[in-house]
């Protein structure tokens, strides 16, 4: 089974990583993928860019430089269509809260403190309040996040990014780290990196196809999920494979 995960909550369907997002995405995907980083005063919001928020809002400046009420002022949805004018950016206790009920996690996160780990520590403690546990992936693209959040709890699973990283380093790193999940760019996207994961126990997500070919080339190739912004697309096309 493929696992149909929808990126950013579904980010074709409405604006990214908003409830809107979330509700549409819940209604097509197996899991539902999002990203996480602080404002400047300790909330964690459910946010993508970390250079700016211009792209998505009509505020200025970077996320973690900004404060919680001044975030919650924004308008997150109009950029996308007029008709989710006055969409918020959420928070992640409502983002968990919305779509905790029946559908799996992918938590990924876009902030690393140098001298701190609690923003991982807040991470994992409200996982663990919604007892989340079994439910959740936390990926991240530094190893230094997963390296937190095994010492935290290692029973979460946790995936490494791949990024830019070559598919010989990334694979040591998936062993170094014991992981058992990896997340694919397409320089990894071929069946004999892919079953070298599967034989170390590995579960191997892409990132990501939006159209039907590339959906169905990824598949052929063995993946285990992949993540989309068009899950509603992806669910079809899995049903007319069964």
């Amino acid at each position: 089974m493929v696992l149909n995960i929808a990126h950013r909550g579904g980010a074709g369907l409405a604006p990214e990583n908003t409830v809107s997002c979330f509700n549409e995405g819940v209604k097509y995907a197996d899991m539902i993928e999002f990203d996480v980083q602080p404002s400047s005063d300790h909330h964690l919001m459910v946010f993508h860019d970390r250079q700016g928020i211009e792209r998505t809002t009509n505020g200025h400046g970077r996320i973690s430089e900004l404060p919680f009420k001044y975030l919650r002022s924004l308008d997150t949805g109009s950029w996308f269509h007029s008709r989710f004018r006055g969409e918020q950016i959420p928070t992640l206790s409502e983002v968990l809260l919305i779509i905790l009920p029946s559908i799996q996690l992918n938590i990924e996160l876009k902030y690393y403190d140098v001298n701190s780990d609690w923003f991982e520590q807040s991470i994992v403690a409200l996982i663990h309040k919604h007892s989340l546990d079994k439910r959740t992936i936390i990926t991240a693209r530094h190893v230094e996040n997963i390296q937190r959040i095994q010492k935290l709890d290692n029973s979460l699973n946790c995936a490494l990014l791949q990024k830019e990283r070559k598919n010989d380093i990334y694979f040591d790193l998936l062993l170094d780290l014991q992981l058992r999940t990896a997340q694919i760019r397409d320089t990894a996207l071929d069946s004999s990196f892919i079953q070298r994961c599967h034989d170390q126990g590995i579960q191997v997500f892409y990132f990501y196809a939006d159209q039907p070919p590339d959906m169905h080339h990824a598949i052929s190739l063995g993946v285990d999920g992949i993540l989309t912004n068009f899950p509603d697309r992806l669910k079809n096309l899995l049903k007319e494979k069964e």
